[in-house]
């Protein structure tokens, strides 16, 4: 296994080396920037990857740096995330699931396997991010192990082409951006093909699948084109360098909030596959 899974296996997270250069960036930027200015009344504003598609940035997004990490992660990535999105300044709360835990949570669409990598969202800065910039929080715990106000977690910052990579399963979350400029940056998240894609069923990914044509095999198994089957062998990559990315602080929630989230989660759960399994057919065993 190589050092980037390694890391990502055990901790959740790591440090990438910048797949764009500072110009490449600010190229991105004044692209994207008069879509992003005329939303600039949306809390959370987004480019959709159709809109990327037009603009010519999504080709240059998903070139030879960015592939290297997505299928150096997982050797059948299929897109479930690809967009770009800032969200608002002078904020005094998580833009997202504010109201529980200010915003930690895990993701449901996300398999939780051991030691496995199957739901993987790569990061890609845009702004300058600072602590009170919005800047992406999360916990490297064994996300099924007990939360506490002590445990670990980690504040990303990093200038503009900062690049990490994280497991959608572990606890997480976009602090406040408490800062004056809106925090943007590129979302990709990536599964394994064997799980189905609901996200590239939207309008925004069908209107990528009927600009591109087939025939590049590692964009056509991102475009789910796989999906159902199995893909063909690609050629050997040469893998991204990755780092472990340290705690800086921990989660500093009460104890008793995070008891009771989690109790209602535990139940939850168990609801959930009590259902499960009363809408699962009853095997028949045959002489």
């Amino acid at each position: 296994m190589s050092e980037l899974k390694q890391i990502l296996a055990k901790t959740g997270i790591c440090r990438l080396a910048d797949a764009f250069s500072t110009q490449e960036i600010s190229q991105f930027n004044a692209r994207m920037d008069p879509i992003l200015n005329s939303r600039l009344e949306e809390r959370r504003a987004y480019v959709h990857p159709d809109e990327l598609k037009e603009i010519g940035v999504l080709d240059q997004l998903l070139c030879g740096p960015m592939r290297a990490i997505l299928f150096s992660i997982m050797p059948d990535p299929v897109l479930y995330h690809c967009h770009v999105y800032e969200i608002a300044a002078n904020d005094t709360r998580a833009h997202i699931f504010a109201e529980t835990l200010a915003g930690w949570h895990r993701d449901g669409d996300s398999e939780l396997i051991k030691n496995d990598i199957t739901h993987v969202s790569v990061f890609l800065y845009l702004t300058d991010v600072g602590a009170a910039d919005g800047a992406f929080e999360f916990s490297p715990k064994d996300p099924t192990a007990w939360l506490l106000s002590s445990t670990p977690c980690v504040t990303v910052t990093g200038p503009a082409g900062f690049t990490f990579a994280w497991q959608r399963s572990f606890y997480h979350r976009a602090s406040p951006n408490r800062g004056p400029t809106r925090r943007r940056l590129f979302k990709i998240s990536i599964q394994r093909n064997a799980f189905p894609s609901l996200h590239l069923k939207n309008k925004h990914f069908q209107k990528v699948m009927e600009m591109t044509p087939p025939g590049d095999p590692q964009m056509d198994l991102l475009l789910g084109r796989y999906q159902g089957k199995t893909p063909p062998p690609l050629p050997a990559i040469v893998t991204p360098t990755a780092t472990a990315v340290p705690p800086t602080g921990s989660l500093n929630i009460p104890n008793r909030e995070l008891v009771n989230v989690q109790l209602r989660e535990t139940v939850h759960n168990l609801r959930t596959r009590m259902s499960r399994s009363r809408s699962e057919p009853t095997a028949v065993a045959y002489d």
